[in-house]
């Protein structure tokens, strides 16, 4: 009795400890819920970074969120004069046939590594 008594109270200190998180420990908690709903709170961790992640990474996330959203690539390639839209475009082209949801599961596994090496 003793015994459940105690694990009652460390469930209650531990929900008590949820409700208190900032917006970012929310969206670290891991629960089961549906890719969508996942890769919506890694746009929301990503907003989180107080430092620059780099132009390599901000291309990364770039082609797994077009990715992610519209498929496989669907534009044409652009001109070599336009370094940024070909940098874009080598992003988004360069995953291929990789389907909508591993791009989302990409997508939240490259935004935890960034979270988790920011706080390093």
């Amino acid at each position: 009795r003793s015994f459940k008594l105690s694990y009652y109270n460390e469930y209650k200190s531990y929900l008590r400890m949820l409700s208190r998180a900032s917006t970012y420990l929310r969206a670290s908690v891991r629960t089961f819920s549906s890719v969508a709903d996942r890769f919506s709170a890694a746009q929301t961790k990503l907003n989180t970074l107080t430092e620059d992640p780099g132009n390599a990474a901000k291309l990364k996330l770039y082609g797994l969120y077009k990715q992610a959203n519209e498929g496989k690539c669907n534009i044409s390639k652009p001109s070599g004069f336009n370094f940024v839209a070909k940098a874009k475009y080598d992003a988004w082209n360069g995953l291929g046939d990789m389907s909508q949801d591993e791009a989302k599961e990409a997508y939240i596994a490259y935004v935890d590594e960034l979270v988790s090496n920011a706080l390093k």
